[in-house]
């Protein structure tokens, strides 16, 4: 394994941390601090100054920040059957194969857009977060996202363990254990709340 770059760890079960040079994310994944600085950048618009970004072609730009972090929506077949959760992909060398693309005649022609993705308000980084894929309303608009959609009460689900403790989750990546069903469900509603008025605030504040 000598001479191979680790850009993600994922811990499982009761494994302990790694070292210190690992940071833990807002979903649990442990990643080396430069790999978040690099997913940080991308999804920012600010990628690294070796990059040289500038100095891209403004099409290999546009192109290079829509491949840098790809978010696909749940996959399914022509009849309707799922074949695909959703899921996040990233490509490091985005800026590489956007100019090679470029060369080869792709282009990003954004009034042909069809989907477009929103992030979770107050989420995680978007290279962890799953968000949700939109379309135009009636009046052919893209709609804003909509924090109590995203973090709605009626998905948290609770279950209870093998040792007894109550467990409750949501799929935003939300997660409470408690003795109780109740305290367990509780905790969970408190983070939703906590979430959605920080959303709010953020939304003010853009705003002014």
């Amino acid at each position: 394994m000598s001479g191979k770059e680790i850009i993600e760890s994922v811990r499982f079960g009761n494994q302990p941390p790694p070292s210190s040079d690992y940071v833990e994310t807002d979903s649990g994944q442990l990643v080396t601090p430069e790999f978040l600085n690099f997913l940080q950048q991308t999804l920012s618009g600010k990628f690294a100054e070796s990059e040289q970004v500038d100095e891209l072609d403004p099409q290999v730009k546009a192109l290079a920040e829509e491949l840098a972090v790809i978010h696909l929506p749940e996959w399914e077949s022509k009849i309707g059957r799922k074949l695909a959760e959703p899921t996040v992909t990233s490509i490091k060398q985005a800026n590489r194969i956007a100019e090679y693309l470029v060369k080869r005649g792709v282009r990003v022609h954004p009034e042909l857009e069809e989907i477009r993705w929103l992030a979770t308000p107050a989420g995680p980084p978007g290279a962890f977060d799953l968000g949700t894929h939109v379309t135009k309303d009636e009046n052919g608009e893209w709609p804003a996202p909509d924090a109590e959609e995203f973090y709605n009460l009626e998905d948290i689900e609770v279950q209870q363990t093998d040792d007894g403790i109550w467990v409750a989750t949501h799929p935003r990546g939300l997660a409470h254990e408690a003795a109780t069903k109740t305290e367990a469900y509780a905790g969970v509603v408190d983070e939703l709340r906590r979430r959605i008025s920080d959303a709010s605030r953020a939304v003010m504040t853009d705003g002014i």
